[in-house]
């Protein structure tokens, strides 16, 4: 058991030192510093506004946020694959 929280917490050492990570959460707090664009999208997700969503979806910042969001997405899907070979590995056959 002790074995296990030593890897998790290697784990979430190496994902807090990810460049993907450090990526989206930089992008993440630019978004909120671009009050601009941050009240766009607060003010999309009230009225859906297709005019709003282009006004948007056309930012830069945005665009980078959406690319890095998919990069992390793709870290996540690599990593529960690893975690399901693990857990088969560790059942009785």
């Amino acid at each position: 058991m002790e074995e296990l929280i030593e890897k998790v917490d290697k784990l979430k050492q190496e994902l807090n030192n990810d460049h993907r990570i450090i990526k989206i959460q930089e992008l993440n707090e630019q978004i909120k510093n671009n009050k601009i664009l941050y009240n766009k999208t607060i003010k999309y997700k009230e009225t859906l506004d297709d005019e709003l969503k282009k006004e948007i979806t056309d930012n830069k910042l945005y665009r980078d946020y959406k690319h890095a969001e998919t990069e992390l997405n793709i870290l996540i899907l690599e990593i529960n694959q690893k975690l399901k070979e693990i857990s088969k590995k560790g059942q009785c056959q």
